[in-house]
């Protein structure tokens, strides 16, 4: 029979203290890059929320002869459209009973006041997850929820139904199903070019995978017009000068620049989510941040209910909604694994 030990006797049971430390960590993502570079618009004030768009006439070369009269006029308000977005509502609860709010608990200071936070953070990445979603717009009763429509089904060729086909996005602007190399991504900013008729900067919101790939545009397969990403011996990276003083190796891409337009590119693991809140690694958003406005009805807050006797809760809440003013100048990709 061994002596006393921490195994068995006394142990736990016998009296041996527990060390726990006054840590608590919580590690994931918090970064809501969409949401937090979208201009925020004026509250809407009413469930549905529309906006005006308009297109320009053909250039014509057609001259007219000298001294011609003007016999005709034409009405310059027919093309113009409007298309609108549901709201939305987003809501955390939290609530913690008496007696827990009142024992000592490690690296929580208040039970109550950490719950309060944590469903801020929560909130705050559930409406990136539904404004860089693929839900379609909703009206909701009291049985079903409103919905407001995500930017991967506004930016579609085919539709959405509701909006006219010259405020579509173009499809050359849509790349689905292939891996993504230079020359599709390229090939987009030649469309936004031709859309918005300048070079442009916008904003390339790209899932782990997709940043990856473009990251390996830094290298060069002989074999290989255009790198796919796919491992390969023989695959270098491009030869330039570059100040060995600070001992440090870039292989990564920030900005994606061609006469066509130039991209910043933003990582996320928000695009595209599941019912299961999983993104979708293969998906891709670039915008123009001037087409999108974040309307918020009632801001972002947090209420702190009645204790009825058992403990202390509360919510918060938001309710929003995501304007595109044309989705003919935004585009989206997805790629193969």
């Amino acid at each position: 029979m061994p002596g006393a030990n921490s195994y068995s006797v006394p142990g736990d049971t016998g009296g041996n203290r527990e060390d726990l430390r006054n840590v608590l960590t919580v590690l994931e993502p918090e970064e809501t890059p969409v949401v937090s570079s979208m201009k925020k618009g004026p509250g809407p004030n009413a469930t549905f929320v529309e906006v005006l768009a308009d297109t320009l006439d053909s250039v014509n070369r057609t001259g007219i002869p000298e001294g011609q009269d003007v016999t005709s006029f034409d009405n310059k308000a027919t093309k113009r459209a409007r298309f609108g977005n549901y709201i939305h509502i987003s809501r955390r609860s939290f609530g913690v009973t008496d007696v827990q709010q009142l024992v000592d608990t490690a690296a929580v200071d208040s039970e109550y006041d950490y719950g309060k936070r944590k469903a801020v953070q929560e909130l705050k990445r559930d409406v990136e997850a539904v404004v860089c979603g693929g839900q379609d717009r909703t009206s909701g009763d009291q049985d079903t929820p409103w919905a407001t429509r995500g930017l991967f089904d506004w930016i579609d060729s085919a539709g959405p139904s509701d909006v006219p086909s010259s405020f579509r996005t173009p499809s050359a602007q849509i790349h689905n199903g292939a891996t993504i190399t230079e020359v599709v991504l390229n090939g987009i900013l030649q469309s936004l070019f031709e859309v918005h008729g300048t070079k442009k900067s916008y904003m390339a919101v790209f899932s782990p995978e997709l940043i990856e790939l473009v990251d390996y545009f830094t290298r060069t397969e002989a074999a290989v017009a255009n790198y796919t990403g796919a491992a390969s011996a023989t695959a270098g990276r491009f030869k330039v000068n570059d100040n060995n003083s600070s001992k440090t190796i870039s292989m990564e891409v920030k900005t994606f620049n061609s006469s066509f337009g130039k991209l910043a590119l933003v990582p996320s693991v928000f695009l595209n989510t599941d019912a299961n809140g999983t993104f979708d690694d293969d998906a891709g958003l670039i915008l123009d941040t001037s087409l999108l406005e974040l309307q918020t009805m009632d801001s972002l807050h947090t209420v702190d209910m009645t204790d009825e006797g058992g403990g202390k809760r509360g919510y918060t809440k938001v309710i929003y909604s995501l304007c595109c003013k044309s989705p003919r100048g935004l585009a989206k990709l997805t790629a193969a694994d």
